[in-house]
């Protein structure tokens, strides 16, 4: 019998074929750990900003998201029986309190005061009522840039203090004639009104305007002895500019309004 050398052609097909299935296989099990890392990737981003939209509906981006998706909350109408319960605050309560904030503290503070109304309050960060006697300083209509895109907003002044302006907004006030006139004195309390801050901006070193909304949407009532009536916005516009109303000055020129300024 004569020794073989050489293998035969089988052979050398079929280690040649195992190497290259080996080398397949490996290739697969890369790229499918790749992907799989990428989905995980994806999965995890997703979860984060769903939980980022759905805890801030007050930034503009994630309020323009839950409308999209139709998870808007809606703003409610309380009564004085449901009206959450909140701290009552004067003008001076609120210069003392704001005084010392700085930029980025007041801006962490709008945020939390926004999110808590656009929640109802329902959450750990109850209301702040604003209370004391306005001086009504101007009055127009709110129009599609405007926060709120329906009703009045009323600019006043403190009558005990000079220094704190706050603008009562009034929305989906159906009025034609303004409800206010110049000069007249408004009164915001705890027992009826209800005007829930939302915002708050430094007009100077020394002046702020408050922004409230009245969480009953009723309880102010105008000269003659009428409580207007209103109703919660349905729906807002979080990139409109805070203040709604322009200073009016230290010495202010009072403007009535009616229509679209």
């Amino acid at each position: 019998m004569q020794p073989r050398f050489l293998r035969d052609s089988s052979e050398l097909r079929s280690y040649g074929g195992g190497g290259l299935s080996r080398k397949s296989n490996n290739a697969s099990l890369f790229w499918w750990t790749i992907a799989i890392t990428f989905m995980m990737g994806v999965a995890t981003f997703c979860w984060f900003f769903s939980i980022m939209v759905f805890q801030h509906p007050e930034k503009p981006m994630n309020y323009k998201v839950l409308a999209k998706v139709n998870k808007l909350p809606i703003i409610r109408k309380f009564s004085v029986y449901t009206v959450p319960n909140g701290a009552a605050k004067s003008a001076k309560d609120l210069l003392a309190g704001y005084f010392a904030y700085t930029p980025s503290q007041m801006e962490v503070s709008n945020a939390i005061l926004k999110r808590a109304y656009i929640r109802n309050y329902d959450r750990q960060d109850p209301p702040i009522y604003l209370t004391g006697k306005f001086q009504v300083l101007e009055a127009r209509k709110l129009t599609a840039a405007d926060v709120m895109m329906e009703g009045w907003i009323v600019r006043t002044r403190s009558v005990d203090l000079e220094d704190v302006d706050v603008e009562v907004v009034l929305p989906n006030l159906m009025v034609d004639k303004a409800p206010f006139e110049i000069g007249e004195v408004l009164t915001l309390d705890k027992r009826a009104t209800f005007a829930a801050l939302v915002h708050v901006e430094r007009l100077g070193e020394d002046r702020f305007c408050g922004t409230v909304v009245p969480l009953v949407y009723g309880g102010i009532k105008r000269e003659g002895g009428d409580v207007l009536s209103m109703n919660p916005p349905v729906k807002l516009n979080l990139e409109a500019s805070w203040p709604l109303s322009q200073d009016p000055g230290v010495f202010p020129k009072v403007v009535s309004e009616i229509g679209n300024p």
